[in-house]
Formats: C-alpha cells, structure tokens, sequence
C-alpha cells in the first residue's frame, strides 16, 4: 500500500467510506463490517470516513473497530447549526466511536462553518482532535471553499473526483497542493455507477502490465494517479471488495497515456 500526507497525518491512499454501507442495526450486518475492518486491518486500508449524516455508521464503526482503534485513522464530521447543537454532536461522536480522540473532524457540506469552525479549534488545541477540515459534495460551493482554504484555518478538504467528475482540477486541486492541504476523495466511483453501469465491458487488457484486474481497480488507480489526492475513501458492504480496493493502492502512479485510456474506456462503455 502506498501511503501519503493528509496534511501532518500519513494515510493510505486507498480508505474506507461508510455512507450508507455501514448503517446497519442487524447483528448479522454489524457481524459482516467486522469482517470488513479485519480485512482493512489486513490490507492497511486503515482511514475509515464517517458522519452524523450516515445513520448508524459511527456506531457501527465504534463496534467494530473496538480493540484495535489504534491500528485507525479515523475522520468524522459535524453537520448541524448552531454552537451548543454542534457540540453535543460532536461529544455524541466520541461516544459512538468509543475514542476519546478524533484524527480528522470536518464541517460537513459547509454547514454553519464559521460557527463550527472555532469550535474545531478549541478542540485541537485540547488535543481532543487532530487535523480540520471541510467537505462539500456540490462543485457549487467551490468558490466558498477556495476562500476557507485560503483563511489558514483548515488542513484538510473532501471532495467528489473521478474519471468523469473532474471540476475540482482548476482549482481546488492546485491551491491545495500549494498550501499543503490534503484531499480525501469521495465518490472516486460515482457510488458504484462507472462499475455497475457500464452499457459495454472495459478492455482491460492495456492495464493488465500494471497489475489491474478489474475496472473498479482501474478507476481507483486513475484518482490516485493525480498525486495531490491524498486518499481516496470507497465503499464497500462486501469483505472480499477490500483486497480488490487496496490493490489500487499499491499499483503506483499511471503513466499519463494510461489515465487517458481509462477516461476514454469509461465514455466508451458508460
């Protein structure tokens, strides 16, 4: 696995997402994400991304990562208005989780920011948490998080990229890499959609020499092929997913002719 900065905190390239996929209640669902985080420990995709947004996620996660929360990075959000509301979301966060330590605490969508956003700085400088940032999944709000960015005060941003959603390059991207921010990627497969549904099957022979297998990996591999993402976190409710997933991250940065292949393959088939 190849590992990079997200901002101070070094992270594998390839982490998890829990929207959706880790809001369960059934034992027998809470039983397989245990399985999930065994084989994330195993594959060190151990940058786990969650919410107040995603139902049960962070409960979820508590659970199952109890006992090796040390061997985890792992990053939540706040999402809510209000100084007070935000909180006691926050302290309910820790709870869930069952840390008393938070890596990574974002604003989630922008939400209240400028409330939030001292309030993220007490706790840092508490040692409660330790790196900041903010997400958004709309390109809309760009221009807001350029001037955030811009402010200083966040070291962290979290946002859609993919073969085909690629706003964030013009200038997101670049005045990250300048001031050291770091970028977790969400939606590097647009929720499953380049994989599941594609008209036409991908050749994926072209890539075969770099180790590619499947197209999930080959669209993983194009992300990380721009090096100013830091991590990029899929999804997963299937065990066996994480293997697949994290051989993206050992595969190293496309040649740019081969990154041109995946985005051309992708509008072939989509």
């Amino acid at each position: 696995m190849e590992f990079r900065q997200l901002g101070s905190l070094r992270v594998p390239v390839i982490g998890l997402g829990t929207a959706r996929t880790f809001d369960v209640s059934a034992e027998r669902d809470i039983a397989v994400r245990r399985r999930i985080i065994e084989r994330c420990i195993a594959a060190q995709v151990t940058f786990v991304d969650s919410s107040p947004m995603y139902g049960q996620s962070q409960r979820v996660i508590g659970l199952t990562t109890e006992g090796c929360r040390e061997r985890f990075q792992v990053a939540t959000k706040v999402w809510c208005h209000g100084r007070a509301q935000g909180q006691a979301q926050i302290d309910n966060s820790f709870r869930l989780l069952k840390t008393d330590y938070i890596d990574v605490l974002q604003i989630h969508n922008l939400v209240d920011w400028r409330t939030h956003l001292g309030t993220l700085e007490r706790l840092r400088d508490r040692g409660r948490i330790g790196l900041i940032g903010i997400t958004h999944y709309s390109t809309s709000a760009y221009p807001m998080m350029l001037d955030i960015m811009r402010s200083g005060r966040i070291h962290t941003i979290q946002i859609p990229y993919n073969v085909r959603e690629r706003s964030c390059e013009d200038g997101i991207l670049p005045l990250a890499a300048d001031l050291g921010i770091g970028v977790i990627v969400m939606e590097p497969l647009d929720k499953g959609r380049y994989v599941k549904g594609l008209r036409r099957q991908p050749d994926l022979s072209p890539l075969a020499a770099c180790g590619i297998r499947t197209w999930g990996q080959a669209l993983l591999a194009w992300v990380l092929g721009d090096r100013r993402v830091s991590v990029a976190i899929p999804a997963t409710s299937r065990p066996e997913r994480v293997e697949e997933n994290a051989t993206a991250g050992s595969i190293g940065v496309l040649p740019h002719e081969l990154r041109e292949y995946i985005r051309k393959e992708t509008e072939r088939c989509f």
